[in-house]
C-alpha cells in the first residue's frame, strides 16, 4: 500500500456496539487493503454511562452500578471472542482505572480527571476491535492516539495542534502501517504534559479527519448506520432523500446547523 492511497475509516458507537457489529465493521475494513487506520468510538451507551459517572451527585451505589454496566458491555464482546486472556487482562486494567478515576472525582472535581474517565470507552473499544480484526487473520493492534493527537489543555473541548499532530503521526504512527491495521481512539488526545483531553461530544469524526490530514491520506471514511448524508434525519422524516454528492461548504453548513451526520469541525482537516 502506498501512503497516497491510504484510507482512514471511522466507526461510531452503534457500529462497535457488540461483537456482531464489530465483526461486520471488521469485514468492511478488510475489504479494502488501503484501509490501514481505523478510528473507533466507545461502544454504544458507554459514553453516556461515563458521563453520568462524572456527575457530582452520583452516590456510591449508583457509581458501582454504572461501572458494572460498562463492564458487562465489554465482557459480552470478550465472551464472543472466546475470552482470550491477554484481551481480558487489558480490559480489566482499563476497568480498574475507571473505578479509581470515578472514586477520585468524589473529592477532586478537576476537568482533567473527567476527561481521562471519559476517554476510557474508546480505549476499551479499540482493544476489542483490534482483537476482532486479528481473529479474522489480519495483523492488527490498538494504538494509543494520545501519542500523536496533541491538543491544548482546554479539557472538555480541546483544540488540536495541527503541526504537532502531523510531526508525531509521521514519527510514531506512519511506520506501523506497512504490516498491520492500526485501530485507534476517536474523541481523545493529550496536551503537552501528557494529560488526557477530549475534543467534545461527537469528536471521533474530527479525530479521524485530523489523522487523515496528518498522514496525508487519500480519504477519510465516516461509516454510520445511515446510508449516506440525507436532506434531513431519515429516522425522523420518512420523506428524507439521500444526497448523492455534497460540497465541503454545504456539508459544513449542514453540520453547523445541527445535522448529526458530521461533527462540524470534521470538514476543516478534510478541506486542508
Amino acid at each position: 500500500m502506498s501512503l497516497n492511497q491510504l484510507v482512514v475509516a471511522k466507526f461510531g458507537g452503534t457500529s462497535v456496539a457488540d461483537y456482531p457489529a464489530m465483526s461486520r465493521c471488521a469485514d468492511i475494513v478488510l475489504s479494502n487493503p488501503n484501509t490501514r487506520v481505523v478510528v473507533v468510538s466507545a461502544s454504544s451507551g458507554v459514553t453516556n454511562l461515563l458521563v453520568e459517572l462524572t456527575s457530582a451527585n452520583v452516590n456510591d451505589e449508583r457509581r458501582l452500578s454504572l461501572l458494572k454496566q460498562i463492564a458487562q458491555i465489554q465482557y459480552r464482546i470478550i465472551d464472543d471472542l472466546g475470552r482470550p486472556q491477554d484481551i481480558a487482562a487489558q480490559i480489566d486494567k482499563l476497568l480498574s482505572r475507571m473505578s479509581v478515576l470515578s472514586e477520585s472525582l468524589v473529592l477532586d472535581r478537576s476537568k482533567a480527571l473527567m476527561d481521562e474517565l471519559l476517554s476510557m470507552g474508546e480505549q476499551c473499544s479499540s482493544v476489542l476491535f483490534a482483537a476482532v480484526i486479528r481473529e479474522k487473520g489480519t495483523a492488527s493492534s490498538a494504538f494509543d492516539v494520545r501519542q500523536v493527537l496533541r491538543t491544548d489543555s482546554h479539557f472538555g473541548r480541546a483544540e488540536p495542534q495541527i503541526e504537532q499532530i502531523a510531526t508525531l503521526s509521521r514519527d510514531f504512527l506512519q511506520p506501523l502501517l506497512a504490516n498491520q491495521v492500526i485501530v485507534t481512539q476517536g474523541f481523545i488526545g493529550a496536551d503537552n504534559e501528557g494529560r488526557t483531553t477530549t475534543l467534545g461530544r461527537g469528536g471521533s469524526d474530527y479525530s479521524a479527519a485530523l489523522l487523515a490530514e496528518a498522514l496525508t491520506a487519500h480519504a477519510v471514511e465516516i461509516w454510520t448506520d445511515v446510508a449516506g448524508i440525507y436532506t434531513t434525519d431519515p429516522r425522523l422524516a420518512p420523506n428524507a432523500r439521500p444526497i448523492a454528492e455534497i460540497s465541503f461548504n454545504e456539508a459544513a453548513e449542514m453540520a453547523t446547523f445541527g445535522a448529526k451526520v458530521l461533527h462540524p469541525a470534521t470538514i476543516l482537516p478534510a478541506v486542508r
